[in-house]
């Protein structure tokens, strides 16, 4: 029987004044691609940088192809460019802050063969080789808030669903990608649109994955945002676009329930400490409600899951692979899963790519866990 042939793949770079971390980083992603045993290709979109990016890559990176933004638009539109660029349908966004493992590219894309699969992330650690946050997110409402839940760096044995993949690590096919319209101009410049992203396929009945058996490292530390923007400007924004993923996404009881007795509280305790940003940042997304309420109707004309059965089947399928992971181990006792570790990229490679499941959960009013601690 003859192999399956790879697909081709095209790896994406949003760039702005990281001439350093093209240098470090690009490197780890070239011999990647190399290893991958497919078609490929590398494009970095330069965000209009002001320092060396463009000469780094003439000179260092020449089979890496360059996508140049005269001025600059901020990280969607960077990834769009690149999108649009791609000579390939099967496309992985990475941020230039992340490297990646040699390996790391196979155990993404297979999972895209299955059409009820829109996009995996890899596991994310940090530089001292600790799992990020990104690998895995769920939320909860607790105390008025919209919160991620802690996942406790569980590494799961296999893949498992998530609500999303971070924009600085993603897996995707451009179909689906342009199929949901990319990411929301709603977010420019940055941060949420990924969260948003994944919500919108996951209530269209579209899965994100967890694949353990891919590795990538992103260094917080040499992030552009934390360095070449603003701070002051970088946290209104990012509270801005939090609160617009809530409006969005959340069902209108929870909203009215415990988010905006949550706003009141968190509004009351600013005032007290005189800090403007949260005022600034509410301030701007109501400017933008209208297109908020727009977007919120549409995305609801495709739903096929409720946002709340979206959450607790994310739950449920890191709670299994865990239990899986235990019983492997000898060590499950019954009556819960507890902040095990699982046994990480050795055995996650040995598990075949995620089988494909038939989405039949209605879609129904359900009411948050937690939702009532938060008013």
């Amino acid at each position: 029987m003859s192999e399956v042939p790879l697909p081709p793949v095209s790896l994406i770079i949003p760039n702005f004044n990281g001439a350093d971390l093209l240098r470090k980083n690009l490197p780890a992603v070239l011999v990647a691609a190399e290893s991958y045993g497919g078609t490929w290709e590398v494009l970095v979109v330069d965000d209009a940088s002001r320092d060396a990016s463009l000469q780094v890559l003439a000179a260092e990176f020449p089979q890496v192809t360059p996508i140049v933004h005269e001025r600059n638009q901020g990280f969607a539109a960077a990834v769009h460019s690149g999108v649009a660029a791609a000579a390939h349908d099967h496309l992985i966004l990475l941020n230039s802050d992340v490297r990646p493992d040699h390996d790391f590219i196979l155990p993404l894309v297979r999972h895209l063969a299955y059409p009820e699969v829109f996009s995996v992330t890899p596991l994310v650690v940090d530089g001292q080789e600790r799992p990020g946050e990104e690998s895995w997110r769920c939320y909860r409402l607790r105390r008025g808030r919209l919160r991620l839940e802690e996942w406790g760096a569980r590494i799961p044995p296999r893949p498992v669903e998530t609500l999303f993949a971070s924009g600085g690590s993603m897996a995707v096919t451009r179909t689906r990608f342009n199929e949901l319209g990319g990411f929301l101009p709603l977010f420019q410049p940055f941060y949420s649109e990924d969260a948003d992203l994944g919500l919108r396929a996951w209530r269209r009945g579209w899965r994100t994955l967890l694949e353990p058996a891919s590795r990538v490292i992103h260094d917080h530390a040499g992030s552009a945002n934390s360095t070449q923007v603003a701070r002051a400007f970088v946290r209104r924004i990012r509270l801005r676009n939090r609160l617009l993923l809530e409006w969005l996404h959340v069902p209108t009881r929870d909203l009215w329930r415990s988010l905006v007795p949550g706003y009141l509280l968190q509004a009351l305790g600013r005032l007290l400490r005189l800090d403007w940003r949260y005022f600034g940042a509410l301030a701007g997304a109501l400017g933008l409600l209208p297109q908020v309420l727009t977007a919120r109707r549409e995305i609801q004309a495709q739903d096929r899951l409720a946002f709340w059965d979206i959450m607790a089947r994310i739950e449920r399928s890191l709670d299994e692979a865990m239990i899986e992971a235990r019983i492997c181990a000898g060590t499950y006792k019954g009556g819960g899963t507890g902040k095990v570790v699982g046994m990480g990229k050795r055995i996650a490679a040995e598990v075949p790519a995620v089988a494909a499941v038939t989405v039949t959960t209605p879609v129904d009013g359900s009411t948050a866990p937690g939702a009532g601690s938060g008013s």
